[in-house]
């Protein structure tokens, strides 16, 4: 099978990142590619930065819907998700959508570690869409941008992941950025409840929706 995982963003660091990742994970007859946007910020940190990408991912994705089978979009926000699944009957996964959806069957409750303060309502409607309140112990902010130091990650996800765990009641955490790709079993360690990575989930999850032969329904909201 052949997929494309998208990083709505410019930052070669985060696309290294999430390739590194994908590699790891893929079966071994997934041919996986993962293009960046390079017309877009180099972090997707509000609504205009993702105005601008959804322009570029538009106009790129007439000539990528022909080659894959199915789709990633490697930002936690799930940006363009129903975007492209109005485009398309192929299978399109968001990390953010794919992460909530793999931590419910770890725990009763899951936290996101997610970047600036900023970020908080956008993952609180985030979950909402996806009518899962009830399951959502906290939502906090590790003060982080998409690009960062691999030692201010570490320090910051463990230090709101911890408190999330003994102070929220989460059971699961669910690192809120693809640029937190390859963080996941490292912060597990220390923080001694599973640790979600949404880029491996949504991999998983699309790799199994192509060998399942579905795709998106178009009888109404993505008709």
């Amino acid at each position: 099978m052949k997929i494309l995982c998208i990083n709505p963003n410019s930052s070669k660091e985060v696309t290294e990142g999430i390739k590194k990742t994908c590699g790891e994970y893929a079966l071994s007859d997934t041919i996986i590619d993962v293009k960046q946007i390079d017309e877009a910020p180099s972090g997707i940190e509000s609504y205009q930065d993702a105005a601008i990408s959804e322009k570029y991912i538009i106009e790129k994705f007439k000539k990528w819907e022909q080659e894959y089978e199915g789709f990633i979009i490697a930002c936690h926000s799930d940006i363009g998700i129903d975007l492209l699944r109005e485009l398309t009957t192929k299978p399109v996964i968001g990390i953010g959508e794919a992460s909530i959806l793999y931590s419910l069957p770890l725990g009763h409750k899951f936290s996101i570690l997610s970047l600036k303060r900023k970020k908080i309502p956008q993952k609180e409607d985030l979950v909402r869409k996806y009518a899962l309140e009830k399951r959502c112990a906290s939502i906090r902010a590790t003060g982080l941008g998409v690009v960062e130091t691999e030692k201010r990650k570490r320090e910051k996800l463990l230090k709101e992941g911890m408190a999330a765990v003994q102070e929220d009641g989460a059971e699961v955490l669910i690192l809120g950025c693809a640029g937190m790709a390859g963080l996941d079993k490292e912060i597990e360690k220390s923080v001694k409840v599973p640790v979600i990575d949404g880029v491996v989930c949504a991999l998983m999850m699309i790799e199994s929706l192509i060998r399942y032969k579905v795709g998106t329904s178009k009888i109404a909201k993505y008709s």
